[in-house]
Order: structure tokens, then C-alpha cells, then sequence
């Protein structure tokens, strides 16, 4: 039994990723809320004696506004997300341990719990004016963490070890900073900035004349009932699956790779997303594609406009939604866009707590003009993910990724297999190893990369 239990922490620690650039951003893993129906003291406290509201009035979901700032993922985390990275992901040191999880130890030794302890210190600081709505956290159910700060101050610094065909580089993957400013109940003002990553090193990445640069920024009014929310400015739309990597082709075929400027768009947007529904609906102006055109992409976009929709269903042990995506500019910037996406997660766990297996999947098609012609082809990408929780903090995973960039061209279509998984050593401490092994169909070959990186975050 402990061989397997070293065995496992070493297939976590020995695999390595793979990826055609490397600088995406942290963002929300869709694993997390697909996994966390199966407790209810992932999030919060145990909830002994509390009373069930209304729907209206209900904070419990499984979208991503549960867990971050920015409510369609990503960044800065809300005391609930804060709650989860101390609690429910590390290893060793969680400030609390759920229920379902107290005897889930590699080993008995590295049980180092310490009920009701934060282990972080916390740079959420005050209250808004006027005191919290009737929808904000309640401040009694995180274990004393600040659960309606005025100011919220947040960091992601991913370090990156990359090798493929015997070469390796060691670069900064992501250097970003996140605030939130809530000065009254119902208003928060959020940002996101960091420096733009490069592949080739901490030198590429840092001669560029403004290194550090703003990502997302938008104003939000939210803690409305139904969990409603609108907010304008800067944003990635919240189509399809966000998924974590940003080389996903369901994230790249569609201009969503969130570790570029161009897939941030400038809009407004409505949604809400209650225990278990949810829909989203945003409206802006669109950016340019990023392999139409070279230099930085305009902060405030390019002339166009640009709808998505989603909705869905995110259940306790199963999730299905469906996305849909216009853009209209010129041919330049990178011409008409149409997509449709279905999503789908289902969650074993959440039936039988002998099966810590995840299972998340998303297939999109579209229709978009090709660059010089202006002709319209389609494109094809999807994506299957199985996700293995044997131990607290340990988390395998499998993943399989297909696309087809252009149905009339032979030989632009590939396959590609991720394994590795993380290893969440301590609250705010992750280091993640993957390997990716990609085949095309007009290459014999298969092309094998990997990578190790150090995920700190605050």
C-alpha cells in the first residue's frame, strides 16, 4: 500500500507538459467545480444548524463567481475560493479539512491540520460602506477570513521549466497582480496586470518597452439575488470550458487563448447563476486575431461588434452547457466569426466516495474567414478530461485534445494526449509536471514535450 502511495506522488512529480508557447495565465480550473458537489465543507465551514434560504437568496453554486472575483473565473479569489485553497487542496497545513476528506493522507504523518487556523496571511482588508448586502458572504462561515473586504489584493507567480528534443528553458510563465476595490455594497471595481510572458526566457520576456501591462479591467455590480451580476470593460468572454491552459485548441481555435492581449474584448455583460442554473449574455467590441496581425493588440479593440450567450446547468454530479459566439470586423483584424460549443462534466465522485474520478469534455464547431481570401471554412477542436484524486493535494490527470483548423485543407488536423497531474504541497503552493505527446496527420512522427512549474499564489 505505500508503494502505491509513493507510486502515485511520483507519477504526479515524473510527468512533464507540453505546450506550443508558454505563458498562460492561472485561471479557474473547471475540475474544481465539477468535483466539489460531492461536500459541502469544501467552501466554508461546516454547515451544522445553518438555515436554507429561499433560491433567491442562496450563495451555494458550482460556477466559477463562487470562487473568484471576476465571476466567469480567474484571478483574484472571493473568501470562499480562499477558503478552498486552505482547506480542501493542499496537502499539508489546511486550515480546515472537510469531512469527506479527513482521513484521505498519503500518509498519517503529514497530517498537520489545525482546525479553524489560517495558515496565510490575508491582505483583505476593511468592509464597504454601508456594511455588506443581504447576498455577500457571510462572515462567519470561513474561519475568521475577511468575507466582504473593501480592498482585496491578490498574486499568481508561475515558474516554468520547459524541455523538448533535448533542449530546456527556465522562464517566468506568469508575473501577475490582481485588486479589487468594493467601496460600496453591490459596486467593486476590479483589475488584472501583469507582465507578458515569453517562452524564450526572462530576457525576451522583460525587453519589451512596457513589460507589465494591464489585462482585465472592468467595473461590476453584483450580490444581487439569483446571484446577478453585470459589469463593463475589459474581459475574456465566458464561452465554453475555461480551461487552465491556454493551448487548448478549444481556447485557441477560438481566439480565447488567455495568455495574449487579442482575446481580451471591451463589453457588457449580464449573467447569473444560482444553485444550479446558469446563462450569460455579453456584448462587445471585438479584438483583433492574434495570428492576423503582429505588435500588441489595441486595448480598446477594433471596430466590429461581437454577442455570446451561454447557459447552462452545473448540478452536484453532472454539468452540461451550451455556448454561442458572433463576431463581425474587418477582414484585417480578422474577419467574421460564428461558433457553437457544447459542454459537459461528470462528477463519479459525488455517487460513490470509492471513485475520486472527474470527467469534463467540450466539443465546438465554427465557421470564420480565412485571412488573405476571405473565404469562410469551418474549424473543429474539442477536448476529454479525466481527472484522479487518490490523496489530498494529489491530482492525475488525463487529457485528450483534437483539432481540425480548416475542414477544406488536408493535413492541418492533429491529435495530441497530456498526462501528469499536481501536487498542491501547501496552501498557496502548487507544482504541476505534465507531458504531451501530439500527432498530425501529415507527420509520421509523433512531436513529445514537457514541463514542470511552481505555481504560487496569494
Amino acid at each position: 500500500m505505500a508503494a502505491a502511495r509513493l507510486s502515485a506522488v511520483a507519477l504526479a512529480l515524473a510527468a512533464l507538459a507540453t505546450y506550443r508557447q508558454c505563458d498562460r495565465p492561472a485561471r479557474a480550473l473547471p475540475y474544481y467545480t465539477a468535483r466539489s458537489g460531492r461536500t459541502c465543507d469544501n467552501c466554508h465551514t461546516d454547515p451544522t444548524g445553518w438555515k436554507n434560504p429561499e433560491l433567491a437568496y442562496r450563495k451555494c453554486t458550482l460556477s466559477c463567481l463562487a470562487c473568484h472575483v471576476n465571476p466567469t473565473g480567474g484571478g483574484l479569489r472571493t473568501v470562499s475560493g480562499r477558503f478552498f485553497g486552505q482547506a480542501t487542496l493542499p496537502m499539508m497545513f489546511a486550515s480546515h479539512r472537510g469531512y469527506k476528506d479527513a482521513s484521505r493522507h498519503l500518509t498519517k504523518y503529514i497530517n498537520f491540520e489545525s482546525q479553524r487556523k489560517n495558515r496565510l496571511f490575508e491582505a483583505h482588508f476593511w468592509g464597504p460602506a454601508g456594511g455588506s448586502a443581504m447576498m455577500s458572504w457571510d462572515q462567519g462561515r470561513y474561519a475568521g477570513l475577511n468575507a466582504d473586504p473593501l480592498l482585496s489584493i491578490g498574486v499568481d507567480v508561475r515558474m516554468a521549466l520547459w524541455a523538448n528534443a533535448g533542449r530546456a528553458l527556465f522562464f517566468p510563465m506568469q508575473l501577475d497582480t490582481n485588486l479589487a476595490l468594493h467601496p460600496l455594497r453591490y459596486v467593486t471595481a476590479y483589475t488584472s496586470a501583469g507582465v507578458l510572458a515569453k517562452s524564450k526566457g526572462f530576457a525576451a520576456t522583460f525587453e519589451r518597452r512596457t513589460p507589465y501591462m494591464v489585462k482585465d479591467a472592468f467595473l461590476m455590480v453584483h450580490q444581487l439575488p439569483y446571484l446577478l451580476y453585470l459589469r463593463a470593460g475589459r474581459f475574456i468572454p465566458p464561452f465554453g470550458t475555461f480551461l487552465d491552459d491556454h493551448t487548448a485548441p478549444v481556447r485557441r481555435e477560438v481566439e480565447l487563448d488567455q495568455g495574449i492581449q487579442s482575446s481580451r474584448v471591451l463589453g457588457f455583460e449580464v449573467g447569473f447563476a444560482p444553485n444550479y442554473p446558469y446563462a450569460h449574455l455579453t456584448l462587445f467590441r471585438p479584438n483583433r486575431r492574434d495570428s492576423f496581425t503582429a505588435g500588441e493588440a489595441p486595448f480598446f479593440g477594433v471596430s466590429g461588434w461581437g454577442a455570446m450567450v451561454s447557459a447552462g446547468w452545473r448540478d452536484l454530479g453532472w454539468q452540461l452547457g451550451l455556448s454561442a459566439m458572433s463576431r463581425t470586423r474587418d477582414l484585417a483584424d480578422g474577419g467574421e466569426t460564428r461558433t457553437l460549443s457544447l459542454q459537459w462534466g461528470f462528477n463519479p465522485w459525488f455517487y460513490s466516495d470509492s471513485l475520486p474520478f472527474t470527467l469534463l469534455g467540450e466539443i465546438l464547431i465554427g465557421r470564420r474567414q480565412r485571412q488573405f481570401s476571405g473565404t469562410v471554412t469551418t474549424h473543429l477542436a474539442g477536448f476529454a478530461e479525466l481527472d484522479y484524486a487518490p490523496f489530498n493535494g494529489v491530482h492525475l490527470r488525463a487529457r485528450w485534445d483534437f483539432a481540425d483548423a480548416d475542414f477544406e485543407l488536408a493535413g492541418d488536423d492533429y491529435h495530441r494526449g497530456t498526462f501528469g497531474g499536481d501536487l498542491v504541497l501547501l496552501p498557496g503552493l502548487t507544482i504541476s509536471t505534465y507531458v504531451r505527446v501530439q500527432k498530425s496527420t501529415t507527420n509520421s512522427n509523433a512531436l513529445v514535450d514537457g514541463i514542470v512549474m511552481m505555481h504560487a499564489w496569494y
